[in-house]
């Protein structure tokens, strides 16, 4: 029933996504979570599975990174339905989920029907989840922690082995989800419930002296097989993810200032109560400067009434306040003087941003201490209980009904006074909707106090359990709406630009400028669709859909080596000012600059109901097509090479004089020794067979002893095999690769088969083995012989 319940209200709540087809493209869902879901979807169904992502980046890890969601257990509905259908379907069975986790955990907990009911919508239908939806990894990683949480409850109460199971392979799939944030930070929420769970007072090790110390020894033993199970579950994902990690910008650690961009300010906890109230949406520019990264935090007064009689009333107190600290001491960043300690000495702090992100902590405690609040209220009766309590309750809704009255007659008056005080626009929303939204709020802050009142004096009755529960979730549906969407047509549909690189050779490469790309670059253009503009704008991000091969892309783990040439490249003075886009292998570029470089033609401008000469709009900000002319390749043949350390071979790349089709910059002792260092390009041609996820098959002949260049990324994993022989690869260029070749004609595979995830598989599939045999061997003791009685050492053994 409960389950029905709360799969009936998320569905309602996103109902609009049911009147058309559409896709929900909030924030980073268009541009970041869309496009490499649709990728892998479409490499499994050609049987091309993706462990490398040739088109984005001029080449990258596709599943070392968890954030891609390729072996997330639920991501199958993927592949299952349409791609639009199961994408959304995806994100409302998330909230589902985690409403239904949270009532799972609150009966846990102790809780009443009512009680867990309350605790799955507040944090179902509660801000922060509606805000990590377009942040997908953390909604998906952030659905299990409430069953996490019930799974170690039970192991730290009754050392329960199979619990131990459980909560490592519930650990596992969120880490598969990809909030990496959330998995780090549910370990220390863990270790927190290991430490303050008090135990069950029937526990053989009792409670004081020697026996307590026995019982928390013995919960260390299990938290720590509960690391190593999730280590050996995870290490598919996980040790790909960190060959990953120590490659990508983050694995020497970002910068403080980037580090806690987006902290939860201080002043933003008004934000629970009135949504929106600074006007952090009015302005895109405030919005990425100062907002929270929240996009609403609305959870209504009745969480926050319940629990304040909790902590007043309730018991286990300081288990949910220390969680609840802790939260807001992450989740607070800059604002915590602490942070930098965090910042400097956590493992992994120094690369991880956005703080806010751990405020999940604190409402999912919130979620359960509303329970635990409401089912204390019920204990309490009409004569013998509070009453203090039931005066106050009273009292606060006639407070807030006198608030709520005194708004709605006083309007101009209250309005003209905060006016005056500048509580409008720019340092507020505006003032009528915050009035608005405070009207709204007084409202159901009025009915929630006497409700509980006349719960009070009722003895809770059936009906007035279901009035509370409707007007929490009609209060909670205050959030519906706040996410964006487009049809699906729209944003799978083609533009000229695409349609014009598309139909030429689909191994080259395209380059947008930076210009192009920055958010705050203002485009002329006219169309029904203004999607299409952001497509054209923001191309790196969406070649995944149509397959190009781009030099850039979107994601958060890019391989540092990368970054440091693409930052160098477009912080040149002009395209121009080096021979870069012959290393790239570049033929196409977008621009909104016009580019007056003979080397570059005009193919295509996006113009149509544009108003002004054509020459003038050329050289305003409107969407260009570039076809660089000189002929590029992504490999080619070189004769003359110079070792470099990589800073000055970085710097020498920069230079017009460098050209990449007559030198190559080496950075290993030479092994090859046959080729003469003298100048000039390699004679023959190279051409390419088949490219496929992990493979790139090449023909190449050649008069003379030369390197095979290929612009394509230096990773480790990646195998080269000359007419079947295994060779070295050499980094080239101080990213990408090159083959030393003897003269003839040679077949070339570049094959990606990374020790990583070999091993990552096999670490895998041990621990499931291992697993299983530990499982069948309790099975074993617990039933000796058929119809034997139940031998408690799976429960209860204090070795285990």
């Amino acid at each position: 029933m409960a389950g029905l319940l709360l799969l009936a209200t998320a569905i309602l709540f996103f109902c609009d996504l049911l009147v058309e087809r559409s896709l929900l493209t909030e924030r980073d869902l268009a541009a970041y979570f869309i496009p490499p879901r649709f990728f892998w979807v479409e490499s499994l169904k050609r049987f091309d599975f993706p462990l490398w992502n040739p088109h984005q980046f001029t080449g990258h890890p596709f599943l070392a990174n968890p954030q891609h969601g390729l072996l997330y257990p639920l991501n199958i509905l993927l592949l299952i339905l349409p791609f639009d259908i199961g994408f959304n379907t995806v994100i409302v069975l998330h909230f589902f989920l985690a409403g239904w986790f949270t009532y799972f955990l609150m009966k846990e907990w102790g809780g009443s029907f009512t009680a867990s009911l309350i605790s799955g919508f507040t944090f179902m239908l509660g801000g922060y989840l509606l805000s990590v939806h377009s942040l997908l990894n953390i909604l998906l990683s952030v659905t299990w922690t409430p069953l996490i949480l019930l799974f170690f409850r039970r192991t730290m109460r009754s050392f329960g082995f199979k619990n131990v199971l459980f909560t490592a392979a519930l650990m596992t799939v969120s880490f598969l989800g990809g909030g990496l944030e959330v998995v780090y930070g549910n370990f220390f929420v863990l270790f927190l419930v290991m430490i303050l769970l008090p135990p069950v007072s029937s526990h053989p090790f009792g409670k004081k002296g020697k026996a307590l110390f026995s019982l928390y020894l013995h919960r260390l033993k299990f938290f720590s097989a509960l690391t190593l199970a999730f280590l050996f579950f995870s290490a598919i994902q996980l040790i790909p993810f960190l060959e990953l990690w120590m490659h990508s910008i983050r694995g020497q650690g970002i910068t403080y200032q980037e580090a806690t961009i987006w902290s939860f300010a201080p002043k933003d906890i008004l934000l629970f109560f009135l949504p929106d109230a600074y006007g952090y949406f009015l302005d895109m520019q405030k919005y990425w400067s100062v907002q929270c990264w929240l996009k609403t935090m609305y959870t209504g007064g009745l969480p926050f009434i319940l629990t304040g009689l909790f902590f007043v009333f309730g018991s286990q107190r300081k288990l949910f306040l220390a969680l609840m600290i802790f939260s807001l001491f992450l989740a607070l960043g800059q604002f915590n003087p602490l942070y930098p300690w965090v910042y400097g000495y956590l493992p992994f702090f120094n690369g991880i941003r956005y703080p806010v992100k751990f405020l999940y902590i604190f409402i999912l405690c919130l979620s359960l201490t509303t329970g635990l609040g409401f089912d204390r209220i019920r204990q309490f009766s009409p004569v013998g209980g509070h009453p203090v309590l039931k005066h106050l309750l009273i009292a606060f809704s006639l407070v807030s009904g006198l608030g709520l009255l005194g708004l709605v007659v006083g309007h101009e008056e209250v309005e003209a006074f905060l006016r005056a005080k500048g509580v409008d626009l720019p340092e507020f929303n505006h003032l009528s909707i915050n009035l608005h939204h405070a009207k709204r709020f007084l409202f159901y802050l009025t009915l929630f106090f006497l409700l509980l009142r006349v719960g009070y004096e009722t003895g809770w009755k059936g009906w007035v359990q279901g009035l509370l529960l409707l007007f929490l979730v009609g209060d909670l549906f205050g959030n519906m709406g706040f996410y964006g969407k487009e049809k699906t047509s729209d944003y799978f549909k083609t533009t000229k630009v695409t349609e014009i690189i598309a139909s030429d050779s689909p191994s080259l490469r395209v380059f947008s400028t930076a210009k192009t790309t920055q958010m705050e670059t203002p485009v002329l253009f006219v169309s029904e669709t203004p999607f299409d503009v952001i497509k054209e704008t923001n191309l790196p991000s969406f070649s995944l859909l149509y397959r190009f091969h781009d030099i850039w892309g979107t994601d958060v783990i890019r391989l540092k080596r990368n970054d440091d040439l693409y930052r160098a490249f477009i912080g040149l003075p002009s395209i121009s000012a080096s021979n870069l886009p012959l290393l790239y292998g570049i033929r196409y570029i977008v621009s909104v600059t016009f580019i007056e470089d003979p080397d570059y033609e005009l193919v295509y401008a996006r113009l149509e109901g544009l108003e002004g000469r054509r020459e003038d709009l050329l050289k305003q900000n409107t969407i260009k097509l570039y076809r660089y002319k000189p002929p590029v390749q992504r490999a080619w043949f070189v004769k003359e090479f110079e070792v470099m350390d990589p800073q000055g071979l970085l710097a020498t790349l920069l230079t017009k004089e460098f050209s990449p089709l007559r030198k190559v910059l080496l950075e290993d002792p030479l092994l090859w020794e046959k080729v003469p260092p003298g100048p000039g390009a390699g004679g023959g041609k190279v051409e390419i067979l088949q490219e496929t996820n992990n493979r790139l098959s090449l023909r190449a002949e050649t008069k003379e002893e030369v390197f095979l260049v290929l612009s394509d990324t230096y990773f480790p994993g990646w195998k080269v095999y000359v007419n079947g022989r295994e060779e070295r690869i050499l980094r080239a260029n101080y990213h990408f690769r090159a083959v030393p070749l003897t003269k003839g004609t040679h077949r070339i595979d570049f094959l990606y088969d990374p020790l990583s995830f070999k091993l990552g598989i096999t670490l895998t599939f041990l621990g499931i083995m291992g697993a299983l045999n530990l499982a069948f061997y309790f099975k074993q003791r617990r039933c000796p012989q058929e119809g034997g009685g139940r031998d408690e050492t799976l429960d209860h053994h204090p070795g285990i």
